[in-house]
């Protein structure tokens, strides 16, 4: 099938056309986006756009297709308590999509649909439609069935598309020794490098979120001006290490896959990896880096706080910092919100109140959940041990807190049997939205780490990355970052919690 822009130029054409293009791009333009995206979506949405491209289309549908792959794979992250789907996906409002992409939105996002490189649910009141990336074996026999049909090849047709949109793309093979061999045909450690020059029209699209986050963070108050600087300046990570620590532990979990959906969960968690390590490198000059409080619950959202932990040694300098951590963060400072009800209540209700405190604020709190909800006589005593109870009693808070009142009866009413007032008021809380109490947890933890503990440290020179409940400094800086934290953690609740630190000392 010929090219809606033309046939593939001959091979001394093809190079007299490359060399004009390079000196093009010396002339004229400076600056890039530059995306790694998995090789098998990218040929899909070229091959797509070359049989069947969007008419009359204002913007190239292959780098807006470009941009919301890279959104989904990049944001899904975001939603670490939901790694273990096997989709990665992000909720997208369409008052977003109109600001980001223009009136158009509608038809690049359809065309997309349409030619299975996205999928999304159905929209409901109340809730953003949430856009889904395929299972990688769909792009696979998509792409093959529309080759087959057609004829074309895929390097040809995205040399093709590149010329088109002045785009520069290379081909990146991770090589992990012993993925092609348990993954057999289907290859998923192939990622394409892609370079988009920024213009006039697409500037909008390709740096709208860096260009916010810049905005945001010479408006916010002296002490998250000067993180945001530093932040900016001085992340990076060890590009080469991070990269084969993500490809070992890739291939440990796909040898442990006992089926598909747990080889799909492994890719999920590998592609976010290679994601964030991505966004991370280079990340000022490619507009990757993000650092913004988000609107709801004031958290400070950062390239950081969406990485996976293990991944956090490879931050250049780790060697040399300390990580000060709030043990069992929420619980604890769900104390605030109970400090209130202290006054003029029952011996009864103070008495519990102080249990919750000891518990929570000792680090114990979900050894406690264990003991109420005898954790330890559930599950096969041979692969049950201290450390899986604990997280099933993490689980178990999260089902607590994070539920609506309707959900999970048993478990709340053998909850509310140990912390009766407690439990009301987490339910009068979720009341009208179940959402609120979280919101509520996290408003206060930023109040508590951004906007004071952090004040204080930055006035005092001590620059930190923050990873929400958590605090990554110099080790000089190890003993006052734990003193700061530990007067205002203790000013908030009335006693000091527990504060981990990790360093390499």
């Amino acid at each position: 099938m010929v090219a809606p822009f033309g046939s593939l130029p001959s091979i001394n054409k093809r190079e007299n056309y490359n060399t004009k293009r390079e000196y093009y791009f010396m002339t004229t333009y400076t600056k890039y986006r530059t995306f790694c995206l998995p090789k098998e979506i990218v040929d899909l949405l070229f091959l797509s756009a070359h049989i069947s491209p969007i008419e009359n289309n204002k913007e190239s549908e292959i780098i807006i297709g470009l941009t919301v792959i890279n959104d989904i794979l990049s944001k899904s992250n975001q939603n670490r308590n939901l790694e273990e789907y096997p989709f990665h996906f992000i909720p997208m409002d369409s008052r977003y999509l109109q600001l980001k992409y223009g009136n158009d939105y509608n038809n690049y996002m359809t065309w997309l649909v349409v030619n299975n490189i996205i999928w999304h649910d159905f929209y409901y009141e109340g809730r953003a439609t949430y856009y889904y990336l395929q299972l990688m074996e769909t792009y696979i026999l998509k792409t093959n069935s529309l080759v087959k049909i057609n004829g074309d090849k895929i390097e040809d047709v995205v040399y093709t598309y590149c010329l088109r949109d002045n785009i520069q793309i290379t081909l990146e093979s991770t090589d992990a020794k012993g993925i092609k061999a348990i993954q057999k045909s289907r290859i998923y450690d192939s990622w394409y490098r892609i370079k988009v020059p920024i213009t006039k029209t697409n500037k909008k699209f390709l740096t709208k979120d860096y260009e916010a986050d810049s905005k945001e963070i010479n408006n916010a108050p002296t002490h998250v001006k000067k993180m945001g600087s530093y932040y900016r300046k001085n992340l990076e990570l060890n590009y080469g290490e991070a990269i084969a620590h993500t490809e070992k532990q890739y291939l440990k979990e796909l040898e442990a896959s006992a089926n598909s959906d747990e080889e799909s969960k492994a890719f999920k968690r590998y592609s976010s990896r290679i994601s964030s390590i991505n966004n991370i490198h280079n990340g000022r000059n490619n507009k990757t880096l993000r650092f913004k409080r988000n609107d709801t619950n004031k958290r400070l959202d950062t390239n950081l706080t969406n990485m996976a932990s293990d991944l956090r040694p490879f931050i250049v300098g780790y060697e040399n910092m300390s990580y000060l951590d709030l043990s069992n963060s929420q619980p604890v400072l769900f104390n605030i919100l109970l400090k209130k009800h202290r006054e003029g209540a029952s011996d009864k209700v103070i008495k519990e109140l102080d249990r919750y405190l000891e518990a929570t604020t000792s680090g114990l709190w979900y050894e406690e959940l264990i003991r109420v909800f005898d954790i330890t006589k559930y599950g096969d005593p041979k692969t049950t041990t201290f450390a899986t109870s604990r997280n099933t009693a993490k689980k178990t808070w999260m089902l607590l807190a994070y539920s609506q009142n309707k959900d999970l009866r048993g478990l709340k009413k053998r909850f509310a049997e140990e912390y009766p007032f407690i439990s009301s008021v987490m339910k009068s809380i979720k009341k009208e939205k179940y959402e609120q109490f979280a919101i509520a947890l996290q408003i206060i933890e930023s109040e508590v780490f951004i906007d004071k503990i952090c004040r204080i440290l930055v006035n005092e020179g001590i620059l930190p990355y923050t990873l929400h409940d958590g605090l990554l400094v110099s080790n000089e800086f190890e003993k006052r970052t734990f003193d700061v934290m530990s007067e205002v953690l203790k000013n908030e609740i009335g006693v000091v919690p527990q504060i981990k630190i990790e360093n390499n000392l």
